[in-house]
């Protein structure tokens, strides 16, 4: 008796410890599905403790004419111990593969179409190779954390959404009191929903697509309205017609979400006052962050920027003063941006409201494949905002640490709209263009003296 039950404790304490999880989606989600498929560019496998692991390669066809790339391609696990990815490239790209981020410095094996590397935390990682703004079949790597107290599918505290295809409809309420899990092995073709209700928890490793409604005109992916300490934890995001989350109320966390749209107006995340944002990646058509709420925390995270929108907006509008945003070791690993337009810039703001922003922090960010500019800080009348003569301004902000690794093709902006509307009191620390260390010469910065003053760089 004592030795069956030694052998039953070793058998639970291995499953607790596992090093390596995998997720197989079922044929129901992906054998016709035309917005989902298996990857035609890529094959990947695990490698960890001598043992190989297949993954399955998810893969989704651009929705617009504008999107550079034709596909994007992902592979989705979770880990706590060093593991080696292999890579197989049916593409017809056979060049040096990167890995971006580039500060992760991951060194590549390459031997003709299949590449190895080794990570050994979490993170999300562009495999890629094609250089420039221009990727046509990217592959990501979305390396997750262990999860962590994995919901029992009984649990009717619990909607629990198993392995397999679930189709919930345009505006899935989630009632008072409940938590969605998401597992690993789910697709969830729909939108969540909730108003007036707190302690919402949206957590797992699975999928949630929007694939079935308008563009722009349907309503966001997860929208809850009035909703106070909500948790958003490990799923993935696709094919959003509008933004990827909208959270109004306060005190929010959202943590190693991965995003990925394609249409004009698909923004990531609008949240509430005193939120966190960490961990997560976007691959967005329009803003990626709004920093539009007080005590906004947005760090550790990987965007790519794709043709329109910011990584980071503070503007359209704002017709509430707001301040303290902090937002810190940022990777932008790619800038798509090749229009003139106003909200093209990497740190942007164009004010048009009565609102007083001012104390935001942006620090340790680093942009690679990009030719923009960094920084538009405007403040100026337009269609999403509500001008006022007399109010609408911005000021006491640092932007300390922040490195673009090519050139900007247009000067970085700052300018306000009158005497009544200024810029001010904005100081850029370690600013470096191109290699090299940026005191707002003109080739980098356009500063209209008339609407700015203490506008200082050391």
């Amino acid at each position: 008796m004592k030795a069956l039950l030694v052998v039953i404790l070793c058998f639970i304490s291995y499953d607790c410890f596992a090093k390596l999880v995998t997720y197989e989606p079922t044929s129901n989600m992906v054998g016709n599905n035309k917005y989902i498929h298996p990857s035609a560019e890529y094959k990947v496998e695990l490698i960890q403790n001598g043992k190989t692991y297949p993954l399955f390669v998810y893969s989704m066809n651009a929705l617009h004419y504008t999107n550079n790339s034709k596909t994007t391609a992902w592979v989705n696990f979770s880990f706590d111990a060093p593991v080696t990815i292999r890579v197989y490239n049916y593409t017809s790209h056979h060049n040096p593969a990167q890995v971006l981020p580039r500060s992760a410095s991951i060194k590549t094996i390459q031997k003709n179409s299949i590449i190895e590397f080794v990570i050994s935390k979490p993170g999300q990682y562009s495999v890629e190779y094609q250089t420039g703004i221009r990727i046509e079949h990217p592959l990501l790597i979305f390396a997750n954390p262990l999860e962590k107290n994995i919901p029992n599918a009984a649990d009717t505290s619990i909607i629990y959404f198993g392995p397999g295809f679930h189709s919930i409809g345009e505006k899935f309420i989630i009632p008072e009191g409940k938590k969605v899990y998401i597992h690993g092995g789910a697709y969830i073709k729909g939108q969540l929903y909730a108003e007036n209700i707190n302690d919402i928890e949206i957590f797992g490793r699975g999928i949630i697509s929007g694939e079935d409604y308008a563009a722009r005109t349907a309503d966001h992916m997860i929208n809850l309205k009035n909703a106070s300490n909500v948790k958003i934890e490990g799923i993935t995001m696709i094919h959003a017609p509008r933004f990827m989350i909208t959270l109004s109320g306060k005190k929010h966390h959202i943590d190693n979400v991965k995003m990925m749209g394609w249409w004009f107006s698909t923004d990531g995340i609008s949240a509430g006052e005193e939120t966190l944002i960490e961990n997560c990646f976007f691959k967005v058509n329009d803003d990626a962050v709004k920093l539009y709420q007080n005590k906004t925390e947005t760090k550790n995270c990987v965007i790519w920027q794709m043709e329109n929108g910011a990584p980071f907006q503070m503007g359209w509008n704002g017709t509430n003063d707001y301040s303290n945003c902090y937002v810190h070791d940022i990777e932008v690993i790619r800038v798509e941006h090749e229009w003139d337009n106003e909200n093209e810039a990497v740190i942007c703001a164009i004010h048009g409201g009565k609102g007083h922003k001012t104390k935001f922090l942006f620090e340790n960010i680093r942009i690679d494949n990009s030719t923009w500019r960094i920084f538009h800080l405007v403040t100026k009348p337009n269609r999403w905002g509500q001008w006022n003569t007399e109010r609408g301004s911005m000021s006491d902000m640092l932007f300390r640490n922040i490195e673009m690794y090519g050139g900007q093709k247009i000067p970085s902006l700052i300018m306000g709209h009158d005497a009544k509307h200024p810029v001010y009191n904005m100081r850029f620390e370690n600013i470096i263009i191109n290699g090299k260390k940026t005191k707002g010469d003109l080739g980098n910065f356009i500063i209209d003296k008339e609407t700015t003053w203490g506008i200082s760089f050391e």
